[in-house]
């Protein structure tokens, strides 16, 4: 467009009354205008996720087990602020409502798939350092050999293992089978390999659990593979402190 042009386009849009001017612009701008909007929304986004992002210190996974907002107050609110973390900047992240069974009945089968491959992939991908269960998810966790064998604890911190004793439960590793060979009709029945290993916590005696109402035992365990064993031991005397407490 030549100078004369934007002249006179410049002069004919001055003319316009407040309306025309209005109509002019949605219809000649209105695509500049909202891909300029949605730029400034997704920068006022990333901004603000960059400026209240939190970091992690420890991620847990609640297994079969539903906690309540007081409980989980203790377990990781409380934590944060006894290790002088402000929860505004740091946080537990919690992977909630999964659901682990042998045998789940048809509606709640998908939910247990859905939950294993969780499982699996944030312990692939070491974004899993505790798992807070029930007798049933503990046993399939222990079974899968995806707990730490908690006798490693002595190297780390004998103090803490020495303490953490009287909490300590053994529980079944599977350290080979051939389930593939039974589920592809190549073997008759079921045979396995398996062994002891300590590997859970029971966390029964501790007040703030007990007051949660659940109707069976409580299971803690530290995921094997955990990159962040130091915080992890952190977080167990921590507990320990609640229970000498008797919080």
């Amino acid at each position: 467009m030549n100078p004369k042009e934007k002249a006179a386009n410049k002069e004919a849009f001055r003319q316009m009354s407040p309306s025309e001017k209005i109509e002019y612009i949605r219809t000649y701008y209105w695509m500049p205008i909202l891909l300029a909007v949605i730029a400034l929304v997704v920068l006022i986004t990333s901004l603000y996720h960059h400026f209240t992002k939190k970091e992690q210190i420890l991620h847990t996974a609640y297994a079969n087990v539903s906690i309540g907002t007081a409980l989980e107050t203790v377990l990781n609110h409380n934590y944060l602020l006894s290790r002088g973390m402000d929860p505004q900047k740091y946080e537990i992240l919690t992977y909630r409502n999964l659901y682990l069974s042998r045998d789940p009945s048809p509606q709640n089968h998908e939910i247990a798939y859905a939950s294993k491959l969780k499982v699996l992939a944030v312990i692939n991908g070491k974004k899993l350092d505790f798992a807070l269960m029930n007798r049933e998810a503990y046993d399939i966790f222990s079974e899968s050999d995806y707990l730490m064998d908690l006798h490693e604890l002595s190297g780390q911190d004998e103090s803490l293992y020495e303490n953490l004793k009287p909490l300590l439960v053994e529980n079944i590793v599977i350290v080979e089978d051939n389930a593939i060979e039974v589920n592809l009709n190549e073997a008759d029945a079921y045979q396995a390999v398996t062994k002891k290993v300590v590997n859970g916590i029971d966390l029964s005696s501790i007040s703030a659990v007990k007051e949660a109402g659940f109707p069976d035992k409580v299971y803690l365990g530290i995921i094997a593979n955990t990159p962040r064993l130091a915080e992890c031991c952190e977080y167990l005397t921590y507990i320990l402190s609640l229970k000498e407490a008797g919080a």
